[in-house]
């Protein structure tokens, strides 16, 4: 996915399916999403199937035991420009620590805040705003590392930011 590449539609070819699971797990391993994670991603946007099935074929396309499906390279590489966007958009995010050993930053009019858990592992979480009565997206992140939690900070807020333009949208 780094350096010069040719657009494959341009001379219609077509990836083999060594080349799309390679493709899966690089753009997987970037975001760093877990089969899980992506499973978990597809269900808060309304993926009918059942969990466990969806985290099956996800797994089952990793490890290159089926074909990596069209639509589910639509959705990572949906999921990876924006991750490059919210990189490329807020290239120095700028961490604070607090007197517990959390870490906070600020992103527009949110709040995204990293708290240390046992076993070296962190939670991470949102708010529109620095009240407890403001908006936060429903449950935290566990996560494995800091800079696990720091890389997944900005999807945590468009996760917010999307949440907050759905309500917005029902209530009209």
């Amino acid at each position: 996915m780094a350096g010069l590449e040719i657009p494959e539609d341009i001379f219609d070819r077509k990836p083999t399916p060594e080349e799309l699971t390679r493709r899966l797990t690089a753009a997987l391993k970037e975001l760093m999403l877990t089969p899980g994670d992506l499973a978990g991603f597809m269900e808060k946007n309304r993926d009918y199937r059942e969990s466990s099935a969806t985290i099956r074929g996800i797994q089952r396309m990793v490890s290159g035991e089926t074909r990596v499906s069209g639509e589910m390279m639509v959705i990572v590489n949906m999921l990876l420009r924006q991750h490059r966007r919210l990189k490329a958009r807020y290239p120095d995010l700028k961490w604070e620590r607090n007197q517990h050993g959390a870490y906070w930053a600020q992103v527009e009019d949110w709040y995204v805040y990293i708290s240390p858990q046992t076993r070296g592992r962190w939670i991470l979480s949102c708010s529109h705003g620095q009240s407890p009565k403001d908006y936060s997206p429903p449950f935290g992140r566990w996560l494995d590392s800091l800079d696990e939690a720091k890389t997944k900070a900005l999807a945590c807020v468009e996760e917010g930011m999307n949440n907050l333009a759905e309500f917005s949208y029902e209530a009209t």
